[in-house]
C-alpha cells in the first residue's frame, strides 16, 4: 500500500505538478531555462485545467458514459438481484467533532447515501466492504455500517472488514455472498469508479448491475464564468477520474 500511496503521490495531481514545478526550478538553477519554462507553463497550465469544472468533465465524461443511472430502484427484487454492495473509498481520520473518533469521508458518504436510497425503495440487504489500507484504529467497513445505521436509518446485513483494494473488495465479497447463492448484485460506488468495480466483480463471479452516484460531467450546471473558474471539487473529481484511468491501464497490462 505504501508504494501505490508513492504512485498516486507523482502520478496524481497536485503532488505531479508539484513535482513538475520541482524540475523546472532545477532546470532553471542549471541554465536551462526554456525547458525550465515550459515545464512551468504545462504544471500551471495541467493545475489549472484538472481544477475547472469543465477539466474534470472531460477527463470523467468517457469513464461516466460506460454507466447509467438506475431509473427505478423499486423494481431490483423482482429482477433477480440479491444484495446491494457498497465500496468504501476513504475515512476522516480523528474527527473532532466526532470525539476523535474515525467517520467514513465526505467521497463515502455520498455512496452511503445512495445506497440507503436504494435499500429503501428495493428492500434489497446491504454488504458493505472496506478495510484498513493504512492499519487504521478501525475498518471502513465498520465506519460504513455504523453510518447507515445510525445517520440513515438503514440496516447492513455483512460487514467486509478485510479488503484493502478494489479487487479484494470483490474477491472477499464473492466469500461472502455466493456461498448463500447470491450472484446478482446492485454495486453502488461514484459513477467514474464503476467501469473498472464493474469488470472485477465480475471477474469474481456477480452478475453485477452498475448503481452509479456522483456524476461530474454535467458542467451545464454551472455559469460560462464558473465552468471556467478553479474549484477544490473539480480538481477532487479529476483526481478521482485520473486514478480509475491510471487503475485501468494497469489493468490491461496485467
Amino acid at each position: 500500500m505504501i508504494l501505490t500511496q508513492l504512485i498516486h503521490l507523482v502520478l496524481l495531481p497536485p503532488g505531479l505538478q508539484c513535482l513538475l514545478a520541482l524540475l523546472a526550478l532545477f532546470l532553471a538553477w542549471r541554465g536551462h531555462r526554456y525547458s525550465a519554462t515550459g515545464l512551468a507553463v504545462l504544471a500551471i497550465a495541467s493545475m489549472y485545467l484538472l481544477a475547472t469544472p469543465m477539466g474534470s468533465a472531460w477527463i470523467a465524461r468517457p469513464l461516466e458514459a460506460r454507466v447509467q443511472p438506475l431509473t427505478d430502484l423499486t423494481q431490483l427484487k423482482a429482477a433477480g438481484y440479491g444484495a446491494i454492495v457498497v465500496l468504501g473509498g476513504g475515512r476522516s481520520p480523528r474527527a473532532p467533532e466526532f470525539a476523535g473518533q474515525d467517520v467514513s469521508s465526505p467521497a463515502v458518504l455520498v455512496r452511503l447515501r445512495y445506497a440507503a436510497r436504494a435499500q429503501r425503495q428495493s428492500g434489497l440487504p446491504i454488504l458493505v466492504t472496506g478495510g484498513m489500507p493504512l492499519n487504521t484504529q478501525r475498518p471502513e467497513a465498520e465506519l460504513m455500517a455504523e453510518s447507515l445505521r445510525e445517520d440513515f436509518g438503514v440496516p447492513v446485513r455483512w460487514l467486509e472488514s478485510a479488503s484493502r483494494t478494489t479487487a479484494e473488495n470483490a474477491e472477499l465479497s464473492a466469500a461472502i455472498l455466493l456461498p448463500l447463492g447470491i450472484r446478482q448484485i446492485v454495486l453502488v460506488s461514484h459513477a467514474s469508479h464503476l467501469p473498472r468495480a464493474v469488470t472485477v466483480f465480475e471477474r469474481a463471479g456477480f452478475t453485477v448491475l452498475a448503481a452509479p452516484t456522483q456524476f461530474t460531467t454535467e458542467a451545464q450546471g454551472y455559469s460560462v464564468v464558473e465552468r471556467w473558474t478553479p474549484q477544490h471539487e473539480s480538481l477532487a473529481h479529476s483526481r478521482r477520474a485520473l486514478h480509475e484511468w491510471l487503475g485501468l491501464a494497469r489493468d490491461s497490462l496485467r
